[in-house]
């Protein structure tokens, strides 16, 4: 993308945002919006000169135009993303030909009562992704900025895990929107088969276990929940509590994750105290449920009480943990021991069984035992 080039898009998104506050505040036959609407429609009109479309594509916390993230370099690219989010709009494409009347109509409706749908136009698309199909690039991509990435298979999901967790470890934030797609998608897998067990995905490596850990984490969580009858309406936060369970182990130095069993004194308290870093971490990120600060805070304590972070005085965690740490127990036994040759569903199902009323609850202990006994061995 060319210097102008980049101007020119952000210049759009400025008048986008300006458009939608202005019909907001003043109405849309306000002179201040026909003046925004007359500038919007000149700068679509130079970037459309070489190309018949424009889209805006909201992925998690991030704004493409063509394929390229602008949310970091366009000051107003936020307001636009918070107005996409509110009306539930995932995609806007501005096609060659759109006039300053399509445009005053969009940022009506757009600034408008939610219960008001916002409508397609001939040279205005809306509507959202498909969440096997999401468009994704940048300036690297070996695409040319317009790379593709599916949800649809498993390898995809854990791979979009994988980048936000590395994310939310390198400072960049949480990229929560990313992490409930792949959440839909699980839910989409179940709906057509709703044994957990055929979903889990296999050992992938030592790279890409916390990843891993988290995706069969909540696939576990999720299938059953479902199986137990949860509403389904609390999937969402079900399956981001699951996903986020283990975020302060991001922040432990894999020298002492390795070591974990070995370690003592101080170097054991780094370890111990990561469901704090957790709570903390996710408390600085936006658009976090609550289960999910409590789940990250409590899946190290024990059905009984015991267990970290120490309590003044053993309490039973809440029954969503007690949920998420017989699915992490279970994961953590299955696919890493097991993908190392160390653990067989049998002898997982057994070290679950031996701990069932003091470290696990002993009703998902059950409905684990209950599923592994309808697998073929």
């Amino acid at each position: 993308m060319t210097a102008s080039r980049s101007t020119l898009i952000n210049a759009a998104i400025t008048e986008l945002a300006a458009g939608m506050t202005t019909a907001g505040l003043y109405g849309i036959d306000h002179p201040r919006a026909e003046q925004i609407i007359e500038r919007l429609a000149s700068h679509l009109g130079d970037l459309l000169h070489n190309e018949s479309e424009l889209t805006f594509v909201l992925l998690g916390e991030e704004l493409f135009v063509q394929g390229v993230p602008v949310t970091a370099s366009c000051r107003q690219a936020p307001s636009v993303i918070r107005r996409m989010r509110r009306r539930g709009l995932e995609h806007v494409g501005f096609r060659l030909g759109v006039t300053p009347a399509e445009l005053s109509a969009f940022l009506a409706e757009l600034a408008g009562p939610e219960d008001v749908a916002v409508q397609s136009r001939p040279h205005i698309q809306v509507g959202k992704i498909e969440v096997s199909e999401i468009e994704l690039g940048g300036p690297d991509d070996a695409t040319g900025g317009h790379g593709r990435r599916k949800l649809a298979s498993v390898r995809d999901r854990i791979a979009v895990v994988d980048d936000c967790l590395t994310g939310l470890a390198g400072g960049s934030g949480l990229a929560i929107g990313d992490l409930e797609r792949v959440v839909k998608a699980i839910l989409d897998s179940l709906a057509d088969d709703p044994d957990p067990i055929h979903h889990l995905a296999p050992w992938q490596g030592e790279a890409q276990w916390p990843a891993l850990r988290a995706y069969n984490t909540c696939v576990l969580t999720l299938g059953l929940a479902h199986l137990a009858g949860i509403d389904a309406t609390a999937s969402r936060d079900l399956g981001l509590a699951a996903l986020l369970a283990d975020t302060g182990k991001l922040f432990v130095p894999a020298e002492l994750q390795a070591r974990e069993l070995e370690l003592d004194g101080d170097e054991l308290e780094l370890v111990v105290d990561h469901p704090r870093t957790s709570l903390e971490v996710l408390l600085g990120c936006g658009n976090v449920p609550p289960i999910a600060l409590i789940v990250a805070y409590e899946h190290h304590l024990g059905f009984n009480g015991t267990g970290y972070p120490r309590l003044p005085r053993p309490r039973r965690p809440h029954p969503v943990t007690r949920l998420v740490s017989a699915a992490v127990a279970f994961v953590i036994l299955h696919t890493l021991r097991g993908g190392t040759g160390r653990a067989t569903r049998e002898s997982a199902a057994a070290w679950m069984a031996e701990r069932s009323g003091t470290l696990l609850d002993p009703g998902w202990v059950s409905a684990l035992a209950e599923l592994l006994e309808a697998e073929p061995v």
